[in-house]
């Protein structure tokens, strides 16, 4: 039987990822290419507002630590899970 906790906390990873450009941010932390907030503003061409706005989310549902060193703020997508459904949703939408 599946225990309670565990549906909640799927549901909650799910809600953080279930915006379009909240998906984004994660498939980019996943790749390990952009690790930080200004990478992300540079490659998404968002305001800075927009990006913390959506790895404010996916930092609530805790699948994004960030952590600051002097002027950067350092993003790890952290959730073992997140890393699997990343890898399985960036290949779906970006197959090479």
């Amino acid at each position: 039987m599946t225990d309670p906790q565990d549906l909640e906390r799927a549901a909650l990873i799910f809600k953080s990822l279930s915006h379009p450009g909240r998906l984004r941010v994660a498939c980019l932390l996943g790749s390990g290419r952009y690790t930080t907030q200004r990478d992300l503003i540079e490659k998404l061409g968002w305001p800075q507002s927009t990006v913390a706005r959506h790895v404010g989310a996916l930092r609530s549902g805790g699948l994004v630590t960030a952590r600051r060193r002097g002027t950067e703020v350092h993003l790890e997508l952290v959730e073992p899970v997140a890393h699997q459904l990343m890898d399985t949703v960036c290949e779906w939408v970006h197959p090479e």
